[in-house]
């Protein structure tokens, strides 16, 4: 029986020795054909565009979902590439802005929350995170076990670490406050019992977890937003953008310092989601709109 874990140990054999341009093409054509039979999906996406970039017309926003669809099987071309690249081909697939602010995040001895979205191939970027020398750790949803062993086979081959998310809280706080950086992907919330606060996100609201705020509340360490999309320059084909770190400070009031977090969080996310929302890979719809009453910038989900 040929297993998840055996079926990525060859493709990423395989496209290990295959040139990557004309898979890139075979691949957009691919996820093109995909969107058009992704009824559900393609309707998110579509919702999605529709706040992330209310300027577009009806017919650009149908463009706009061709393309994101595009973009994400792409980008999964990267992904399975990476185990298979030599130090210099990393070098020129991804590029960095801010490292400035990752490291002087590192040098307060608190450890380090990155947070980030389901923007761009954002694997390879806590894979740049691994391969520039950072001690990080990824917390990974819990699936069936075969894809799980498949999911941890190609990350391990990353260079990150893994924390199952059933394990909780516990084994992050431990990584903090061991100086180690966390992974986490924020901008959604996943999972029942999750708390969340609603947002203001490009132009309408969405929910977003608290549990990074109250991470960053709980053990001291700065929280820095890093994103990764396609480059707009040839210096490399992808651009990590890490922005200035986010510093927990206690007023006394918990659920105030933690919101404040979240929401400083969620402007970051929903800033690096408008620039680029063909790149915004999230095919939930969860906006949430005036009339529902869980709504409002200060609402609690979860």
């Amino acid at each position: 029986m040929i297993t998840s874990s055996r079926l990525v140990r060859l493709a990423i054999r395989t496209l290990g020795f295959v040139p990557a341009t004309p898979v890139r093409w075979i691949a957009r054509g691919c996820g093109v054909l995909a969107g058009a039979f992704a009824g559900t999906r393609r309707a998110a996406v579509m919702e999605n565009h529709q706040w992330l970039a209310p300027h577009l017309s009806e017919r650009e926003r149908r463009r706009a979902t061709r393309r994101t669809f595009a973009n994400m099987f792409d980008a999964a071309v990267d992904l399975w590439r990476l185990p298979t690249l030599r130090a210099g081909e990393f070098t020129a697939l991804v590029a960095v802005e801010g490292r400035e602010h990752l490291d002087a995040a590192v040098a307060r001895g608190r450890g380090v929350i990155v947070v980030t979205a389901h923007l761009g191939p954002y694997e390879l970027g806590g894979a740049w995170l691994a391969h520039a020398g950072y001690p990080c750790h990824a917390m990974m949803e819990v699936l069936d076990p075969d894809t799980n062993a498949a999911l941890a086979l190609y990350r391990q081959a990353t260079g990150m670490q893994l924390v199952p998310r059933s394990a909780g809280a516990r084994p992050l706080l431990r990584l903090l406050r061991d100086r180690q950086i966390v992974i986490l992907v924020a901008d959604r919330v996943v999972g029942h019992g999750t708390e969340g606060l609603a947002v203001p996100f490009g132009a309408g609201t969405r929910a977003i977890p608290t549990g990074p705020a109250a991470l960053a509340l709980a053990t001291g360490a700065p929280v820095v937003v890093g994103v990764i999309t396609h480059a707009t320059h040839r210096r490399a084909r992808y651009l990590v953008t890490l922005q200035r770190a986010i510093v927990p400070v206690h007023s006394g009031d918990a659920t105030r310092d933690r919101d404040t977090i979240t929401q400083a969080i969620g402007s970051a996310l929903s800033t690096a989601a408008q620039a680029t929302p063909d790149q915004w890979y999230v095919f939930q719809p969860e906006w949430i709109t005036r009339d529902d009453p869980a709504g409002g910038e200060h609402a609690r989900v979860g």
